[in-house]
């Protein structure tokens, strides 16, 4: 009888370490996802925090407009980067895009080593190369290296949970903001469409107006609900079964 309450009392001790383990790791894992969402999204900015002009950019790395979007802004920047600050948000278009999602875990994975911006300009300045191609990894993996990403690490990075996590954290968060097109904008709180419209109010005499003193523009909304953007190993799947139904050369 002893020996029998005595195996149950270890059996519930047991229990409770392995709950209490779960939860431990659990908390881990949420501080290390938020860490890795906060460090590479203060890699998508740039120009003068203190700027009283502030830009969100929702963009799909395989939109023709957001390529033209980035040259304009690049240039822009170039000019009057200390009056202006903008972060730049993914909304990939997944359903027209086929490789939107896999390039934006790209820049994803640059922005935690802090090469964001040489690989977004990358990928945007060789779309024309590989928006077509069945599997434009070796191009992505190019415009990598050339940027200084570390490639070993990058390799880990791609198929992170955390980085699908951050990628459809954006998306969600547009949604939510009325985001149905790319590129979207967000000047100072207020939502513009298109590029065409940016340049408008960027160049706008009374764009002042705009501006809505007292508010935060880079805090917006949070979406805590939000479906997974698939991993590498979904993507190269995709892939493959379509190399396999066209016959095509990798």
């Amino acid at each position: 009888m002893g020996k029998s309450k005595n195996k149950k009392t270890i059996l519930a001790l047991a229990l409770i370490l392995v709950c209490i383990a779960a939860i431990y790791l659990v908390r881990i894992y949420k501080r290390f996802t938020t860490t890795v969402h906060a460090t590479s999204a203060s890699n998508r900015v740039k120009g003068n925090p203190n700027a009283v002009t502030k830009i969100v950019e929702y963009m799909d790395f395989q939109c023709g407009a957001c390529a033209q979007s980035a040259e304009y802004l690049k240039k822009f920047f170039n000019d009057k980067g200390d009056q202006f600050y903008l972060e730049i948000k993914y909304f990939p278009l997944e359903k027209i895009h086929q490789h939107t999602i896999f390039a934006a875990r790209y820049a994803e994975c640059s922005a935690q080593q802090g090469k964001f911006w040489p690989v977004h300009d990358g990928l945007f300045a060789r779309q024309k190369d590989w928006h077509k191609m069945i599997n434009p990894d070796s191009v992505f993996r190019e415009i990598a290296n050339n940027a200084g990403v570390d490639l070993k690490k990058l390799d880990a990075c791609l198929d992170s949970e955390a980085v699908g996590e951050a990628i459809a954290q954006n998306k969600a968060e547009g949604l939510a903001l009325g985001v149905n097109s790319t590129p979207s904008y967000f000047v100072n709180g207020k939502m513009v469409v298109g590029l065409k419209s940016l340049e408008q109010a960027l160049t706008d005499p009374n764009f002042k107006d705009w501006i809505e003193p007292g508010k935060n523009f880079m805090d917006l909304p949070k979406v805590a609900d939000h479906p997974f953007a698939g991993n590498r190993t979904d993507w190269n799947q995709t892939v493959n079964t379509q190399q396999s139904q066209q016959g095509a050369p990798n």
